[in-house]
């Protein structure tokens, strides 16, 4: 049986007599094209059962990536702390940020700082602002505060929110696995022969991370010998010298995960105490803060998963996908361990069978 020819973007642009130029964007439903001429070349399309080439389409891709990149446009970074440069205190959002710049560089593209915390800018004004410097991509930066809310005209932009603790609109989320990472960081302190391992952190920064952190621990306890300690967990509302050092005098773990912000404190209080780290205790993060090259744990990679974020957001430009999608993606990506100074090997006797 003879294959009938492969309907091509230039017979579609005969048949609706208009250019290859007006399918090629159609069929990309760009806002170029009016509504109605794009539904009729979709319609063409389905009738005459038009199918890309993939084998162009991986042609045209690698042309694309080899050319110098041109000047493609502005993506905005939104955030929304009490002042404009705040939200460089946050643990990693200056590795997030220097991520996504390079990559968005790379792909042509400027990223501009955009603070929407901005108390004299109301939802309208920002929405404009915006739109008059051209921006069609937004990359929202981690909130103050977990189940944080941010009003803007979100239809005229394709955005994705880093983590979780953006919680209206729901949008896109490209963000580190936490909930692995921390079961990853929880078995390797067991092969390095922790068997007293404790959990205490500010419950806030568990919240902000939707409880993955949680999560993470308490598969890891299920997986690990049931002989051996579950030691109470600490989430605590204050986190404080006191609280922490009360807790860790009544259970006495070997090891401690903390939070990526608290965890020198962690260690300064342990050894105030007289517990040396890592010779007594070893203190341990799910997220080594950027740049920090003591702590021992997870090194999440924040450039990289910054650069996704930028990745992203051109692939929905170039789609033409804005809004609040109706289907939200989570885009996660999974750390390395990094071996640091505030952990050891530890002797220990086989774990009985």
């Amino acid at each position: 049986m003879t294959a009938l020819p492969r309907v091509t973007q230039r017979d579609l642009a005969r048949l609706a007599r208009v250019s290859h130029t007006t399918v090629s964007l159609a069929l990309r439903d760009h806002p170029s094209i009016p509504a109605a001429t794009r539904d009729r070349i979709h319609a063409l399309a389905r009738r005459h059962h038009y199918r890309p080439d993939p084998m162009l389409s991986a042609l045209n891709a690698y042309r694309v990536n080899r050319r110098p990149s041109r000047f493609q446009g502005t993506l905005a970074w939104l955030t929304s702390f009490e002042t404009r440069a705040a939200w460089r205190g946050m643990i990693q959002a200056e590795g997030y940020f220097l991520g996504a710049r390079e990559q968005a560089e790379r792909l042509g593209y400027q990223l501009d700082e955009f603070w929407i915390g901005d108390p004299t800018l109301s939802a309208r004004r920002a929405t404009e602002v915006l739109r008059s410097r051209g921006v069609r991509g937004l990359i929202v930066a981690p909130l103050p505060v977990a189940h944080g809310r941010l009003a803007l005209a979100w239809e005229y932009f394709s955005a994705v929110a880093l983590g979780y603790s953006l919680a209206d609109p729901q949008l896109h989320v490209v963000m580190n696995h936490q909930f692995r990472n921390m079961r990853h960081l929880v078995h390797h302190l067991h092969r390095l022969g922790y068997r007293r391992i404790g959990f205490a952190m500010p419950a806030t920064t568990d919240e902000r991370v939707d409880h993955n952190y949680l999560g993470g621990f308490w598969v890891a306890q299920q997986e690990l010998p049931t002989d051996r300690a579950r030691l109470e967990r600490l989430l605590a509302p204050a986190f404080s010298a006191d609280v922490f050092l009360t807790w860790n005098r009544r259970v006495r773990p070997d090891a401690v995960v903390t939070s990526a912000s608290r965890a020198h404190d962690v260690i300064a209080w342990l050894e105030a105490d007289g517990r040396r780290v890592p010779r007594d205790v070893g203190v341990a993060v799910a997220s080594i803060p950027f740049g920090d090259r003591t702590v021992s744990g997870m090194d999440e990679n924040v450039r990289a998963v910054g650069a996704m974020a930028v990745d992203t957001v051109v692939g929905m430009i170039h789609r033409n996908e804005t809004g609040v999608p109706a289907t939200p993606w989570r885009i996660l990506a999974e750390g390395t361990w990094f071996q640091g100074r505030t952990v050891i090997p530890r002797r220990r006797k086989p774990d009985a069978a």
